[in-house]
């Protein structure tokens, strides 16, 4: 994801679930990355950003707390706007909804966990990924 080969705003949705993560493996204090992740980390953004079309949703599905996740999502070269949601009980993940070209002047979240994720996996569904056609993410 650090050089996407698509074109320009070819893309309606872009899912990462854990990319994110996995460029941090390396970077030492989450605090203060490593210059060298940092720059990754900005690289896939851009990526991200370039390919989605406007309005378009970038997904990030991440063990990434917000206070690590938005100062880099809420750098002045991104047009979107960030939402998250928290999930899981003990080791939580955050679910990010980034929309592209609706940069709100402030970052809006959930403090409190929703009673059922929105997401239900059907048991034959556990080893693959076709949860992801059932998800609707159009509000």
């Amino acid at each position: 994801m650090l050089d996407l080969p698509f074109s320009t705003e070819s893309f309606d949705v872009v899912i990462d679930k854990g990319t994110m993560d996995v460029l941090f493996v390396d970077s030492g204090d989450p605090w203060n990355p490593s210059p060298s992740t940092v720059k990754k980390v900005i690289a896939m953004l851009k990526c991200v950003h370039r390919v989605l079309r406007q309005d378009g949703t970038y997904i990030s599905i991440s063990f990434g707390q917000p206070h690590f996740r938005r100062p880099l999502f809420e750098m002045e070269e991104f047009t979107w706007s960030i939402e998250w949601e928290t999930f899981g009980d003990g080791f939580h993940y955050f679910f990010y909804t980034l929309k592209k070209g609706n940069r709100s002047s402030s970052v809006k979240h959930s403090h409190t966990r929703p009673d059922a994720p929105p997401i239900y996996l059907l048991h034959e569904e556990l080893d693959s990924e076709d949860f992801l056609f059932r998800t609707d993410i159009c509000e």
